[in-house]
């Protein structure tokens, strides 16, 4: 897949860097940054892949969750710059393990298949459900990816 401008804009958003910060970061202009991000300059692969591997600045959160399970899906959301509400003390609206609130999704973590599932989907309008541990591994490689990037965020 090809590394868009806006994809590049999108992942600068999400981690939290200015075009300054995030042109420091990987060893480019600030100027030249600002070109890719406008589809001016063309974003050659070594620095897609520079920009995907960047984790937010300063020193990465404390994971809240517990579950082993739930905690492979939040260092995947710390490791890609995503904000996430965990529903560790009841900290989601919904009560699903997580909601990303830029993207107005939630994200439940089964283990195994419960007869409460069902009811667990109909509490959120957009949920992803990542069920067994081969799943779980999966969504959090895709996390990571930063290709969903492509996706709006929806608070802009």
């Amino acid at each position: 897949m090809e590394f868009t401008g806006q994809m590049l804009r999108d992942r600068r958003k999400a981690l939290g860097y200015s075009q300054a910060a995030l042109a420091s970061a990987i060893g480019l202009s600030r100027d030249f940054i600002g070109q890719m991000e406008r589809g001016v300059a063309e974003i050659a692969p070594r620095t897609a892949a520079a920009v995907r591997a960047l984790k937010p600045p300063g020193s990465a959160p404390e994971l809240r969750t517990t579950d082993p399970m739930e905690r492979l899906i939040e260092a995947a959301l710390i490791d890609a710059g995503i904000r996430y509400e965990t529903d560790q003390g009841g900290g989601t609206s919904h009560r699903l393990d997580f909601h990303l609130p830029d993207y107005d999704v939630a994200i439940e973590v089964k283990r195994m298949h419960s007869d409460r599932t069902g009811a667990q989907m109909a509490r959120a309008p957009n949920v992803i459900v990542a069920q067994g541990e081969v799943a779980v591994r999966f969504l959090a490689a895709a996390i990571r990816s930063g290709d969903f990037l492509q996706l709006r965020v929806i608070n802009e």
